[in-house]
């Protein structure tokens, strides 16, 4: 018997595509899975993101907790002063 399709969950929202596809590939360095369905939307036009509510970056339902832990990471990260 085939196994159904695991569900995909939000894990990152941003206005910005460069934010959503940096994201992206953070989380599939990490081995996660991650898909952007709004990515050739707002690549037709940039503010098209605010008017569909941003762009999403999806995970497996199974992976949210790895991703949210790695995105906590990045977000408490002071970036190195100058």
């Amino acid at each position: 018997m085939d196994e159904a399709p695991e569900e995909w969950v939000v894990a990152w929202n941003s206005s910005w595509l460069h934010d959503a596809l940096f994201v992206k590939s953070l989380l599939e360095s990490e081995g996660i899975d991650v898909q952007i369905p709004d990515e050739h939307t707002v690549g037709v036009h940039s503010l098209l993101a605010n008017a569909i509510g941003g762009i999403r970056v999806l995970v497996r339902i199974g992976d949210q907790d790895r991703a949210a832990e790695i995105l906590t990471q990045l977000a408490d990260h002071d970036p190195p002063a100058t």
